[in-house]
């Protein structure tokens, strides 16, 4: 149960907290390319919500695909934050769907009865149904006051995806991946304080030197060599090194971290975040690695 009179919120992380966003993925399955421990037991997830929650952070993703919808939302209702806890969770793809509003509507109720809190942002899992903003808005605009969600948006992976909902009427959040190796969506417009980066260690690739999960393609395994070669010869920690890189970007409002324990959120909170100059030092430091090992969709993992 949490603490409310805790004053130990107060900490030097203070000003990356309020950035911060909560990833789940890791408490509903075996997620990352670093992690092959496996998800985290309950109490082990809840106690990472309970730390994360005490040091500020009040953001938290989700998605029905993830199958921790049901763990966030036994946390928010134990703790009686479900007018505090600010939630992003997703419609899962419509591919071969019949009845789209059905489908959307159907979800949408599922993961507020799991979550048992309004839904701050509704992103399209899949950024090939967002079509669906230009086609039908006014299903969207109903459903976001029928179901009192506050943003919709759309997760992407290509900066062109977001440019192919450009004509909708809605200001749009959008998630996207954005990390030291990958920058496409630097310069890409996006509307201020609805943009949120995520894939910011790579699936933990970029943070850690340890051993890569067994069906990791041998080229990832070259990449993270690679690059944490090059931070050890500038002497850069890499997990401060990633976090600096997107919470000093002007690109980005939010950030997703995801972490498989306690310690890894207390050690990011703990963080002595890298100034713009040390950041700049890798600007000049390209790697040879081909760049299509930059995105894991093209990791073909089992």
């Amino acid at each position: 149960m949490l603490d409310r009179n805790n004053s130990s919120v107060v900490t030097k992380s203070l000003n990356i907290t309020k950035k911060m966003v909560l990833g789940t993925a890791q408490f509903g399955m075996d997620y990352g390319i670093v992690n092959i421990n496996g998800k985290p037991k309950k109490k082990e997830a809840f106690d990472i919500l309970d730390l994360a929650w005490k040091k500020g952070i009040r953001r938290f993703d989700s998605a029905p695909g993830y199958g921790s919808e049901a763990l966030l939302g036994e946390f928010i209702a134990a703790n009686s934050i479900q007018d505090e806890a600010i939630v992003l969770t997703k419609i899962p793809s419509l591919y071969g769907v019949s009845d789209f509003q059905t489908d959307i509507i159907t979800n949408l109720e599922s993961s507020l009865k799991n979550l048992g809190c309004p839904v701050d942002v509704l992103f399209f899992h899949n950024p090939e149904d967002s079509d669906l903003l230009l086609k039908d808005p006014q299903f969207f605009e109903d459903l976001m006051r029928d179901y009192q969600v506050s943003t919709l948006g759309v997760s992407v992976y290509e900066p062109q995806e977001v440019e192919n909902v450009s004509g909708c009427e809605f200001e749009l959040a959008f998630q996207f991946p954005f990390n030291v190796l990958d920058k496409r969506f630097e310069q890409v417009s996006m509307p201020q304080r609805k943009r949120f980066a995520r894939s910011v260690f790579l699936q933990g690739l970029l943070a850690s030197t340890n051993d890569l999960r067994l069906d990791a393609p041998v080229e990832l395994l070259n990449l993270q060599k690679e690059y944490h070669d090059r931070l050890a010869k500038h002497n850069l920690e890499s997990v401060a090194f990633a976090v600096s890189f997107v919470a000093n970007n002007d690109a980005v409002d939010y950030f997703l971290i995801g972490v498989d324990s306690e310690k890894q959120l207390q050690d990011i909170l703990n963080l002595n975040l890298y100034n713009q100059k040390d950041i700049a030092i890798f600007d000049g430091l390209p790697l040879n690695t081909n760049k299509q090992w930059i995105d894991p969709k093209n990791w073909s993992l089992k």
